[in-house]
């Protein structure tokens, strides 16, 4: 793998190629020109603590072949559908005996169905909840994984496709899952249609004719939304932003102050966040490293609060008004390769790391849906604090889930991760610090934070960052409870993060 960032764009000062290490850079320097391009996309400048979307990143293409178990298959069409939280394609599959199907691509996963008969009874799209019911279909006890009500106003069609798209189609779709296999029930018609098939790894298809990594990074690298250069309105000259918030800039050409508005203020506050961002993460995004023997890039990072166990499950699935009060911190990293797909790294705030996987088979589950023969751990709560780079779903701000952890064997464990539409499961395993410094060409020892240490102290940025996820994370039970105690978490939390290290730096 070459030592090129991922995301690219062009620069409208020379038209030169501007490489970028992360999807939510709000400002790049073209290389060529010296010009700052400054980004404009709504999705990462808003709140300056939501992830971009990492979209076509498929090795698919209309004509891959493969092969499933033992049928050979051509993919001749593909739906791709926009919702809320992300995208996922739909490739039609044409088999060589004339019969049709379905190769689903949702983010890591992958599954194959074809249509098949409808019971006389299936459950209501309203009376499902992801992990909460069974349905029995062909003697498999399946359990609800993933329940949408999805527009298809932004979908969009390639190839051959069994029906004509029509913008203002919804859909309402559940996905169910018993070990490998897989059930869809898409509740567009009456009755419902019925898509069954198994979970499949696309190394497991034998597929041909695939994308090249270089024509994955063509249009999965593209960075969107709009950019233009910041040039000085009086004398022509490239005007760099300096790192921080500022209510005014200075050209360094021609010494004219220049008028900052709205808009710019927005820009310039996100870029600053952005910025001090990178603190947080101890793998910064858009390195690349070589790990398990393939090549990865650092694709996205996101920091997550730690939140009791029984107040995340009351607020989330019980309606009760609950102060989500952080117990702790982790921080997960998501790594792509473009063949290989996604792998994920855990760090935790005790120092510990471990390799993470989605699974694409579920462990079987006993009549309480809990993994057979593993022990449970404990359960927990996680709330988004903080999400940089690029993702193949939208991760916000203040997004919940609800987990629990099951041990496998001694160095494994499953982890179950609840949301409002989705159970997904994991796996993962320890590594080490060292392993993964190695691999991305870290400092040798882990970084280690005592009350002695003084030299690279805490800057202001880092402190708006930490101040704002405080009041982020507990703004919402103030303004809904009226809580004192939400109030006084706020202000001395505040006061806190405010004076970290201003002693040291007084003495200095």
């Amino acid at each position: 793998m070459s030592n090129t960032p991922f995301f690219k764009t062009d620069c409208p000062s020379c038209g030169a190629p501007v490489e970028a290490h992360s999807a939510t850079a709000v400002t790049l320097v073209c290389g060529y020109c010296n010009s700052m391009l400054v980004r404009q996309d709504d999705s990462i400048v808003d709140s300056g603590r939501d992830s971009a979307l990492l979209e076509d990143f498929s090795p698919l293409q209309i004509g891959t072949t493969g092969t499933y178990v033992t049928r050979p298959f051509t993919l001749v069409g593909r739906l791709q559908v926009q919702y809320d939280d992300g995208v996922w394609n739909e490739w039609y599959a044409l088999f060589d005996d004339g019969q049709t199907g379905w190769l689903s691509e949702s983010g890591d996963l992958y599954s194959m169905t074809r249509l098949v008969e409808s019971p006389e009874v299936v459950p209501e799209f309203h009376d499902v909840v992801p992990g909460g019911c069974n349905f029995n279909f062909q003697n498999k006890n399946f359990v609800p994984s993933d329940k949408r009500e999805i527009s298809l106003r932004k979908s969009a069609a390639q190839g051959e496709l069994p029906f004509k798209l029509t913008e203002d189609t919804t859909s309402k779709v559940i996905d169910w899952r018993c070990s490998g296999l897989f059930l869809t029930i898409d509740y567009g018609d009456d009755p419902p249609e019925i898509y069954y098939g198994s979970m499949v790894g696309l190394n497991e298809l034998k597929l041909q004719n695939t994308r090249t990594d270089d024509q994955i990074r063509e249009t999965a690298g593209r960075l969107k939304g709009s950019h233009h250069s910041e040039n000085c309105p009086n004398c022509g000259s490239s005007v760099h932003w300096l790192s921080g918030v500022t209510d005014f800039l200075i050209c360094p050409s021609c010494g004219s102050q220049l008028e900052v508005g709205k808009e710019k203020a927005r820009l310039i506050t996100a870029n600053a966040m952005r910025v001090a961002q990178d603190k947080l993460f101890t793998l910064p995004i858009g390195t690349q490293g070589r790990l398990n023997n393939n090549d990865y890039f650092v694709m996205g990072a996101v920091r997550y609060s730690e939140l009791d166990p029984d107040a995340t499950y009351e607020y989330m699935f019980e309606g009760k008004r609950r102060i989500l009060t952080p117990v702790g911190w982790w921080v997960e990293y998501l790594l792509y390769n473009p063949q290989k797909g996604f792998l994920w790294l855990v760090e935790s705030s005790d120092g510990e790391w471990s390799q993470s996987e989605t699974q694409n088979n579920w462990p079987r589950l006993n009549s309480a849906r809990k993994p057979q023969g593993c022990d449970e751990l404990y359960s927990y709560g996680g709330k988004v604090e903080v999400a940089a780079g690029a993702f193949y779903w939208h991760i916000r701000s203040g997004d919940l889930a609800y987990y629990t952890d099951y041990q496998v064997g001694s160095n494994s464990k499953l982890c179950a991760e609840l949301t409002e539409h989705e159970l997904a499961w994991s796996k993962s395993m320890r590594t080490t610090y060292g392993k993964v410094a190695g691999a991305f060409g870290l400092q040798a020892e882990a970084p280690r934070y005592t009350a002695k240490m003084n030299a690279d102290g805490v800057d202001n940025q880092l402190r708006f960052v930490m101040i704002a996820i405080l009041v982020v994370v507990n703004l919402p039970a103030l303004l809904t409870d009226g809580n004192s105690a939400s109030f006084t978490v706020i202000f001395i939390g505040t006061w806190l993060l405010w004076t970290m290290g201003k002693e040291d730096e007084d003495e200095d």
